[in-house]
């Protein structure tokens, strides 16, 4: 019995089962909710649209660490660095080459997804812990070589960079534009990301992570599985940092720290692992909970006086630490799970038991 369909749905041929979305009322809702997100820049202003623009581009480097951690079981702390890597990939080469975002963009997602495989290759002999600190350690060197080789990178002082110029009549450098830019590249990658999980590398990735052992048994080349895994989860990275970037039109080291790349694995796990829809999720709670953090701060003032300047410097960080610990302890598998037993409660519906 597939429980992941509504009762009566029934695959009467090779192109139905290989469907992602198999009946009409997903089909209609998926399309009424990419057209809700084209229409939300023009119902809100230019702070919603900041906020929408940095949940698409950080939704895409979930979505890489969610292909790394959640489909393959590799632990990468320096998931954060490697976005940082696409950054400076396209200011620098706009600074030093003056090639157009257009051009810089996927040259941005194949340098980190090649860095990455490079990183990888520790993970053939690691495992756990000891991989985590190989990740840990290949953070701290890209860090040190972007803040050491001034005379391509500028250094500590960081770069601008320039958003894409116009295209068939339509200016991104105005912020609405460059939402439904970001909104596209996100959707392209989601399916994609989707997609990935359903071929034969997706599952492979999942049989490395499940038994590595066992997935060798049956055939599976573990090093070339793992180094994939890896190499494509920073070229999502890749992508997801230039667009963020690109944004602010400006980058910085400061902004692709360890505490990124550790809050990174902490949201993956309230949006829950092994799950596209729970990368995004993971991504989402997180801005918004950024955001709410800055908004309620101010608050501070009224209850700490004084003491409200040094709290707020932690109030973020303490509303990330809780909803983390909330959900380790009563939704270990995250947002993505209670979301298919709402699905699957309807779907078996009227036997719901």
């Amino acid at each position: 019995m597939n429980i992941n369909r509504p009762c009566g749905t029934f695959d009467r041929n090779y192109f139905q089962a290989k469907e992602i979305y198999r009946t009409p009322l997903r089909k209609v809702l998926l399309a009424l909710l990419i057209v809700g997100m084209y229409l939300l820049p023009f119902l809100t202003g230019d702070y919603g649209i900041s906020i929408l623009t940095l949940i698409c581009a950080f939704s895409i480097g979930m979505l890489g660490l969610q292909i790394i951690t959640g489909y393959c079981g590799q632990i990468s702390i320096g998931h954060a660095a490697f976005m940082g890597v696409g950054m400076y990939t396209v200011g620098i080469l706009q600074r030093h080459f003056g090639i157009s975002f257009w051009v810089c963009l996927p040259l941005a997602g194949l340098v980190p997804m090649f860095i990455g495989m490079m990183f990888g290759l520790p993970a053939l002999r690691m495992k756990g812990l000891y991989l985590a600190f190989a990740t840990l350690a290949a953070h701290f060197v890209i860090v040190y070589v972007i803040s050491n080789w001034r005379s391509v990178t500028n250094g500590t002082d960081g770069m601008w960079m320039k958003r894409p110029g116009t295209l068939l009549g339509i200016d991104f450098a105005k912020d609405r534009n460059y939402y439904l830019l970001v909104l596209t590249i996100t959707i392209i990658m989601t399916y994609l990301a989707t997609n990935l999980a359903r071929t034969k590398l997706g599952r492979s990735f999942v049989a490395v992570r499940d038994n590595d052992i066992a997935a060798e048994v049956m055939g599976i080349n573990i090093a070339y599985t793992k180094i994939m895994a890896f190499g494509i989860g920073c070229f999502f990275a890749g992508i997801s940092g230039a667009l963020g970037g690109a944004y602010y039109e400006y980058v910085n080291i400061e902004w692709f720290g360890l505490d990124d790349s550790i809050w990174y694995l902490g949201f993956l796990v309230v949006g829950g692992f092994g799950s596209i829809f729970g990368a995004i999720a993971g991504a989402t709670v997180w801005k918004v909970m950024d955001e709410f953090s800055t908004l309620v701060t101010p608050l501070a003032e009224t209850f700490l006086g004084g003491a409200a300047f040094y709290a707020s410097a932690a109030f973020s960080l303490v509303m990330y630490s809780l909803i983390i610990i909330v959900f380790l302890v009563f939704e270990p598998r995250g947002i993505a799970h209670r979301w298919e037993m709402i699905k699957r409660s309807y779907r078996l519906h009227p036997f719901p038991y």
